[in-house]
This record gives structure tokens, sequence and C-alpha cells, in this order.
């Protein structure tokens, strides 16, 4: 018996969303009776990713085939369907040697919400309710399924939280060995068009970002605690670890985040056949095989580097035109690609800090620090928790090459007289409204590592500070002795 495929949908879709996507894979000799598709409530306010996750272990139990604990299977995810299957795999932190993860043997992301999606705040106002909510008279009328969509949303704790377990652990969940499963991304590059352009955000397919969907992820911690953990440097980074399978995203062109799978391109799909044999007797070698998508990549990615201009978010042509003078060639026409970074600040105990600010500075050809304007493209912060937020980032060509030098100044305020928050950079620092914020240089990040910026990739960073009583000298004003 063949292996079966698992397909899982994203939010405010249905298993039916899949019907071409599955007449196309049968026209490529998986048989109809091997494809399992299955069919989950996003639209319920009530409901979260880790609720669905379960649901699915709940339908593996009862299915006449994958109810059996040892049966392998694939899987083939489009959007937020890459986080359900996450985090059933993730387990509520099993380890990377867990049995769900030895099972799957192949999982292919269309248009994954990896790192989750710019229009997912956007859902939970009435506007959104009215264009995806539940429109079935009943208890969840009109629900839009708000915890789903704070799951989604850019820098939720809830996606950190998974890529701690899946992505950056000391044991990679998906390795170049035989005990885990080959991931393949793919994501279109183009964003919708009509009515539904008015959602389109630069650098997406419409839904998801083009950098917010591959697996390849590092993070970058910069402890600025007056005794950094374990005596560790000051700024650091997780290397590309040896044994982690390259999972970068894979450009279909003249697809968007829904036609990618109503309209399955041709190529596409042969290279999914394909790609769910990898490993198998008689099918290819997993770098044959990715060598053989990139190629095909190549087609759609030049689309992607196009640099939509200084009205798309913030890039000034002074600004394209230093980038251009410090790396040899016009800014303003090219682009290495896009970058996340997903930033946490917290103090020594793991609280986040809500009231915080970080800028990256760059050195002029002048010897002077000033702003990079590139991380200006595009800032949001987490509705639940500010703490977290997410910078989207355009690269000109070249920035990852290096030969930029970067700060990291960053501030950060309690909002109350008797607490403060301290930052050791070159000196200590008291940090606050009216304090001189603490600096970092961002050059070294150790050999080996490389530079900070990987196009089409998210890169998450830690920013742990100091939380003090004040003043920071004496005895503090929160607690005396009375009568002293």
């Amino acid at each position: 018996m063949a292996r079966p495929l698992v397909l899982i949908h994203g939010y405010s879709a249905t298993g039916k969303d899949f019907e071409n996507l599955k007449q196309a894979l049968v026209s490529c000799g998986i048989d109809s009776k091997d494809i399992n598709i299955g069919n989950y409530i996003s639209l319920n306010n009530e409901v979260t990713i880790k609720d669905i996750a379960e649901a699915l272990d709940r339908a593996f139990r009862a299915h006449p085939v994958l109810g059996d604990e040892t049966q392998a299977f694939d899987a083939i995810v489009h959007s937020t369907g890459m986080l359900v299957l996450r985090a059933w795999l993730a387990n509520a932190g099993a380890p990377a040697t867990n049995s769900r993860l030895q099972r799957l043997k192949h999982l292919i992301g269309l248009a994954p919400a990896t790192w989750g999606s710019p229009q997912a705040h956007k859902g939970r106002t009435w506007l959104g309710a009215m264009v995806k909510g539940n429109r079935h008279l009943g208890p969840d009328f009109m629900n839009a399924g708000d915890r789903v969509l704070e799951g989604l949303e850019l820098g939720s704790k809830f996606t950190w939280d998974l890529a701690h377990l899946d992505l950056l652990g000391a044991a990679p969940f998906y390795d170049t060995g035989g005990d885990s499963p080959y991931v393949a991304v793919f994501i279109g590059n183009t964003p919708y068009d009509g009515l539904a352009s008015l959602a389109n955000d630069p650098g997406t397919d419409g839904t998801v970002r083009w950098a917010g969907c591959s697996l390849n992820a590092r993070k970058i911690t910069i402890d600025l605690t007056k005794i950094p953990v374990a005596n560790a440097s000051r700024l650091s980074i997780t290397p590309w670890a040896g044994r982690r399978l390259d999972i970068p995203m894979i450009a279909v062109d003249g697809r968007n985040h829904g036609s990618l799978i109503m309209v399955p391109e041709p190529g596409m799909v042969e290279l999914m056949a394909a790609f769910l044999k990898v490993g198998d007797p008689g099918g290819e070698a997993h770098d044959a095989w990715l060598a053989r998508a990139q190629k095909y990549s190549q087609v759609g990615l030049p689309k992607m580097k196009i640099n939509p201009g200084a009205a798309a978010a913030g890039l000034g042509g002074d600004v394209e035109k230093f980038f251009g003078d410090i790396l040899g060639h016009s800014a303003a026409t090219e682009l290495e690609g896009w970058q996340q970074f997903v930033v946490f600040a917290c103090d020594e105990r793991g609280d986040g800090i809500a009231d915080y600010m970080i800028e990256v500075l760059t050195q002029q050809p002048d010897g002077t620090w000033d702003k990079f304007q590139e991380l200006s493209t595009d800032v949001h912060a987490y509705g639940p928790d500010s703490s977290f937020r997410c910078f989207h980032v355009r690269l000109p060509a070249g920035l990852s090459s290096g030969g930029v030098k970067l700060r990291a100044r960053i501030s950060a305020s309690t909002a109350t007289e008797l607490l403060g928050y301290q930052g050791y950079g070159s000196d200590a620092q008291q940090l606050g409204s009216t304090a001189e914020p603490v600096e970092i240089d961002l050059d070294d990040l150790g050999p080996g590592n490389g530079s900070m910026f990987y196009p089409f990739t998210t890169t998450l960073i830690q920013i742990v500070l100091n939380r003090e009583p004040l003043p920071l000298n004496g005895v503090s004003s929160l607690l005396t002795f009375l009568g002293s």
C-alpha cells in the first residue's frame, strides 16, 4: 500500500478548496484513494490553532489507516495548515525524536503561514468579520476566528514559541537524516488582483509574506544584562546547523495565495509528486530534487526582487542612493529580496518589555552613524503583547555579503519612576524616556555565521535588559524600612 497523503487547508477555507489540486496530483500518478483531505473549523472565536492540532490527532486516531500510530504518511498543507501540522508535531514540547515526527515522511507547504500573515490583525475588525466571518446562522454567526487570527498575527507569541520547539532547538525537527520528514515550501510570486488587491502588501502573495514562509530561521540574542547568561557574548546567533535540512522558498510564477491551489501550476505539481518520493527506493536524493526545484524557482524569483519604489512603505530616494553608492549598484532597480525580523524584548526574568524602541544605525561614508532606513519598511507590534514586534525589510542586492557596519540603539521605559531598565553596552546605561539609549555594534556574529541578512527568511531577535528598582545606587523608593 502507498503511503497515505494528508491535505490540510488554511484559515477560513474548507477541504473542498483542494479539489483541483487533488485532481492534479491524481494525474501525476497518486491514487485518489490514498488522499485524505482534512476539514476543520477556524471561524469560531474560542478555537485556537493548538485546539485544531489536537482535533487533528483525534481525527488521526479515528481513521481506519492513520489510526495505526506506526503508519507512515505524507502531508501537503496550505497557509495556516502549516501551523496546525507543526503544532501537532511539536506535541506540547515533545523532543525531536517524538513518534509523530518519525511517522511523517514528506511535508509540502503551499504558501504556508509559517510566521503568520500581515492580514491577520485586520481580520479581527468588523470588516474582517464581514469578509471572512462565518455566515451560517447559529452560535458562531459572524465569528471571524479571533484566537486563530491571534496566533496568525505577525510577531505572535504562538509562532515565536513554536519556532523554539521545532526550528531552533539543539536537535532540529527537520534534519538531513532519515528519521525526520523532508520538507519543501512553494509560494506564488503574484499578489491578488481585482477587488481582493485592496489587501495586498508589498513582498507578499496577497496573504503571506515571501520572507515569512520558508522554514530556514536563525535567532540573534542581544544580552545587555549586567552579567550575560552563562557569561556568553552580549551578541550571539544560532549557527546554520550542519544537520538542519535546507528548506528555502520555491517561487511559483503567476500564482497568488489562492490560485496556488485553485489553479495549480503543472510544473509545481510535477515537482510535488517527485518530492513525495524523495529518499524512497527509486526516488531522487533530496539535494538533487532541491537543485531542480531551485532551477524552476528562477523563473518566478525575479518578480519578487523588484523594488516596489519609494511609495511602498518608506524607502526614500536619498536612502536608495546611499545604498547604491555604498554597495556599488543601483538600489532603485534591484533587490536581493525581503527579510523578516521578529523581535522580543524582555528583562532578565523573561518578562516582556512593552515600551521599548530599537533602531538600527549604519555608518555613513563620513564615519558618522545614522538610522538604517531599511528597517522602516514596515513594523508591526503584536496586539496582545507589544514586547513582540515584526519588522519587514527589503534588502538591496549585495547587502547580505557584508560591508555595511551596523549598530543597534535600544531604549526602554517602565512608565513609573519606581523602576527602570538598565542596559550594558560599552557602558552601563539607565534607560528611560529622558535617558540616553544603550548602543551595541552588530558586526561580530561569530566565525562562520556570516551576515545577519538572508533574503526570504525570518530571523528572531531577543533583547534582554535588567529591570531594577530606582534609584540604582542606594536604597530604592520601592521598599524601605520604617524609621530609616
